[in-house]
Parts: C-alpha cells; structure tokens; sequence
C-alpha cells in the first residue's frame, strides 16, 4: 500500500484487490453545506456481486471516508471528502479495474477529474463509469472523454460490471479490443473510436432478493463514519444506515431519470432478513428506505410492516426518497407508523393542476386534494411529513409558481412539517432535457448545483429569469414557515428546541442542526472559514427580514 488509514469499521483497499470501486468526492456550494452524505449502496451491491463471484475487490468511499475534510474545486465550488491526490495514493499496482460512481450531473467534473489523475497515476488501469448520469450520455462521454474513460455501464451496474470484469481479468487480457462486444449495458469505443454498445435494449435485474443479488457490502463501507456523521438523506438519531426495497418507478414525471422504469421488489421476508443482519452486525436500529417508489404494492409494503412487527425489531424507518401519494391510504399509513416509520416525505411537484398534467405528467392517478388529506392523516397518526416541490420548469408561469406556494400553505394548515422547494434542473435523458438544451450550451455541469443553492438560482424557464426564481424560491420557503408557525405554534417551537439540543424529527432539523453546529465552531477553523462566515449569515437575515415586509406590508 502507498498510504494506510486507520478507520474504526473500514478495511483499507488490500494489496491483492484487482477491482476498485469509488464513491467520488461529494461536490457543493458554500449554501449547500449542509447536504446529506449517505452510504453508496450501488458500489454495495456490485462488491458485493463481486465477491460472490470470487473476484477481488474493494471500495474507496472518499466521502464517508473523510466526511469533514473539504477543499476548494472551482467555479466557487467545494468538494467533500479524501482529495483526489490521496485517492489515488490508495491504488497500488495490483489495481486493474477501478469502478466510480456518477449519480448527478453537477457531479460529472469532479468524476472527470478523478478519472484524469488515475489515468495519469497508471495509464493500464482500465476506468469503467456507471450512474444515471454517464448512462444517458455515454456516447458523448466516451467520444469526449476518451483518453481517461475505457467503459461505461449503463444502468443496474451488478451484471454488466461483473462480465466486464471476469472477461478482462481472464486471462489477463487487459488490452483486448471490442471486449464489451457481448456484454449486455456496456458502452464502449471499438477499434476505430466508434461508441458501441453490448446489446441494444438494457436488461434489467428481475430478482432482487438476497438469494440472486447479495446484501449491499456495507462492510467494505465506513459505517462508523456514516454514524458518526449523523447527516443522511433524511434525519438520523442514532446508529443508521440506507436500504433499497424496490427498484424502478412506472410512473411518467418528465423531470425524473427514473420514469417509466419497470417497478421490481424484493419480498418482505427478505427485506426483514437485511434488517436483522444490519442489527445484529452493526446494531443499527434506524434505517432509510431510498427506492424510488416503495408503496406501488400496498400488499407487499403492509407485509413488510407486519414482518417487522412479527419478529419483533425494535427500530424506526423512513421514506426520505418519497411515496406516492395516490397509493396511500390510512389503512398503509397506521401499519407503517405501528411497524416504526416516524418521516414520510410526499411528493406534489407543484400545485398547478396544469403543470401536474401537461408539463409533469404526473399521472392520472394523482390528486392534490388526496395528497393533502394524505399529510393530514399522517399527522394524526404522529408521523413528521415532509413534501417535495420543483419551481421553475419550462412552460411554468408566475401564476402556476403562486399556486405552488398557495398550496404548500395549505400542507402547513394540516400539519405537514417541512418541504422542500427545488429548482428545475434539466437531466439528461429525461423529456425536459431537450426543450432545456438551448439554455445549457454555455454551461458548465457545475452550474446545475443551483438545485439546492439557497442563495443562487439559474433558470431554465422563458418567463421567470434566475434572480426572480431564487425570489420565488425563498418567498415560498417563508410562506410556508410563517403559515406553520401561525396554525401550529407548537411544533415550530419544537424544532428550535430540537435544533438547539442536538435532535433531528424532521430534514429541515438535520440541516438546522447541521449548520448550527458548524456556525459555532471556532473562527480559527479552516473549514469553518471555507463554508460559513458572519458576511453570509447576515445577508441571510438581511434578506429574511427583507422577504418578510414585501409579504406583509
């Protein structure tokens, strides 16, 4: 090894590793400081394939790895996590294959720059990408970024990257033209730098019980880091960890990656085993249900509420990645509350009956009326829930963006606890990817960073430019919060008590918390300096106060 870690729960890449997976650098704005770091179940789960298959391999997970090490990128972006240098100072010479990971598109720079130095590092190993990202726009990926990049896997990675790997590894015939030629989601350049790909048509995995595709490797996972960071997707209080029950989500949104995939589950025998196993490996008790979709079976959800109850597994749950609205009734939610489920996060989009079904597509099935008593049901139950809303697409108008905040009021009336205004970013791949197009020519990936950037906004709407959207954005997010002060004085109350003590109920508390505790750390600290200063949080309050009189003047 060229350089050791000593991690409580993390295994260093060993020098008989041929294959390295790597969870990248996480990548953010200064506004953006407080975004969740969750465990990398994908590379998991292709480890953890793998491994099955008795072929070597490790994960470099640089954000769970270093989660408070942060340093400058550019374009006034920061990345979170182990540098690139020290990276690169974990690959040794038996590495072969290294495997990263690209979820988002404003990601894409710093997997490019990765890729840059390992190719530079060892110009032999062969860099194989995989994300929704590099899925969509693998042709162009390929062509631009053809002297760091050998391959990329489109979609679910575990098959393709496990023939990928026993076809190059055997034999050792590393340098072998056309290797992904049968390969099924594998995209590659042919001898004459022409993007191919193994078949035609993704295959999909159509089992996803343990007995096909193994628990996610989260022992070759910084575990203790993840715990000890305690700011996941949602809220955590304790000894967490991420889970994944279904994958896909047949439903039609235009703005999502994941639309009009088919919806495959795990049973809820087996989704009660990885329960266990986590408990008695790892003594989590808190887990985080990330599927796209997890209620389209009421069955099966209500069966694994049962199995919980059942075996007797004393933890709590949450849906921090959202459940649709149309498939929840009381009946769903009072088992998911009795089973341990304390957060569910709803997802309206908008509150445009117009942009719902002309520009969304939401479905047929939707029903904002429905969405609504579904939070008011939740809230009688106990449960915290949150709602999801995305300001800004094309086509929306003032007028549509008014209704969204009207309506999210009316979430804040029932008791809905917190919500989330995004803006619109165009995804590759997705039907609103080319109606944007013409605004992101002069672009740089980076800039899409403006989904959660609190003080920034770019806008890929022709009515509302992106000074105005980040006032729209903001006046929402105050609309709602004075709304649920004056209808439930209490539990806003409780979130600053809750903030104050170190205790997360809700995201908007995780955050909250997450930043508070980082403004109270000494000036002297380089990181504080880096991601928070008093300049900041007075133009906050500046702008609060500012957004406050031009509402209630």
């Amino acid at each position: 090894m060229n350089r050791s870690f000593q991690y409580v729960g993390y295994r260093p890449p060993s020098v008989n590793s041929q294959v390295i997976l790597i969870n990248p650098p996480q990548v953010f704005t200064k506004n953006q400081v407080a975004s969740g770091i969750t465990p990398p179940l994908g590379i998991a789960y292709i480890a953890a394939i793998l491994e099955q298959n008795a072929i070597s391999v490790d994960i470099i997970d640089a954000v769970g790895l270093s989660p408070g090490t942060i340093n400058s990128f550019y374009k006034e972006t920061f990345v979170r996590g182990l540098g690139f240098e020290d990276i690169v100072a974990l690959l040794d010479d038996e590495v072969k294959i290294v495997g990263i990971s690209n979820l988002f598109s404003f990601a894409y720079p710093v997997v490019q720059e990765l890729s840059r130095q390992i190719r530079s590092f060892n110009s032999d190993i062969k860099i194989v990408l995989g994300g929704p990202h590099p899925s969509a726009l693998y042709a162009e990926i390929l062509d631009e970024d053809r002297e760091f990049v050998d391959f990329v896997v489109l979609g679910e990675g575990e098959n393709p990257f496990l023939h990928l790997c026993q076809k190059l590894l055997q034999d050792n015939v590393l340098f072998q033209s056309n290797v992904g030629g049968d390969i099924s989601n594998l995209a590659y350049l042919d001898e004459n730098g022409n993007c191919q790909m193994g078949t035609e048509k993704l295959e999909r995995n159509t089992k996803l019980n343990s007995d096909s595709i193994p628990f996610p490797a989260r022992h070759l996972l910084p575990m203790e880091e993840y715990i000890k960071a305690q700011e996941s997707h949602g809220y955590s209080n304790g000894r967490w960890t991420s889970m994944i029950s279904s994958r896909g989500c047949p439903y039609g949104c235009t703005f999502c990656a994941s639309r009009k995939t088919r919806w495959v589950s795990r049973s809820a025998t087996d989704v009660a085993d990885e329960i266990e196993y986590c408990i008695k490996t790892w003594n989590i008790r808190e887990f985080h249900f990330e599927d796209d979709n997890m209620t389209i079976n009421v069955k099966r959800l209500i069966q694994i509420c049962d199995e919980i109850k059942r075996r007797k597994l004393d933890i709590t749950w949450q849906t921090p990645n959202g459940i649709r609205a149309s498939r929840i009734d009381e009946e769903m939610l009072r088992a998911m509350k009795e089973s341990g489920c304390e957060h569910v996060t709803l997802a309206p989009e908008s509150g445009s009956p117009r942009v719902l079904e002309d520009i969304i597509q939401k479905g047929k099935d939707f029903d904002l009326e429905h969405l609504k008593q579904c939070g008011a049901t939740a809230h009688k139950l106990g449960l915290k829930v949150a709602a999801y809303f995305v300001l800004g697409l094309p086509g929306e108008t003032r007028a549509d963006m008014e209704m969204t905040i009207s309506y999210a009021r009316e979430l804040a009336k029932v008791g809905v606890d917190e919500v989330n205004f995004g803006l619109f970013i165009p995804l590759p791949g997705t039907p609103l990817w080319e109606p944007s197009k013409h605004k992101i020519k002069d672009m740089d990936w980076l800039d899409l960073l403006t989904v959660g950037d609190l003080a920034n906004a770019v806008s890929f709407n022709d009515e509302v430019d992106g000074k105005e959207l980040d006032w729209v954005r903001k006046k929402a997010y105050l609309s709602f919060l004075l709304t649920r002060i004056i209808y439930h004085p209490g539990q806003f109350a409780g979130t600053i008590f809750n903030v104050l003590r170190g205790i997360e109920k809700t995201k908007t508390e995780r955050v909250l918390k997450t930043l508070y505790s980082r403004y109270k750390k000494d000036t002297k600290d380089g990181i504080h300096k880096l991601v928070f200063d008093n300049r900041t949080f007075y133009a906050y309050r500046h702008m609060y106060r500012k957004i406050f009189r031009l509402i209630f003047r």
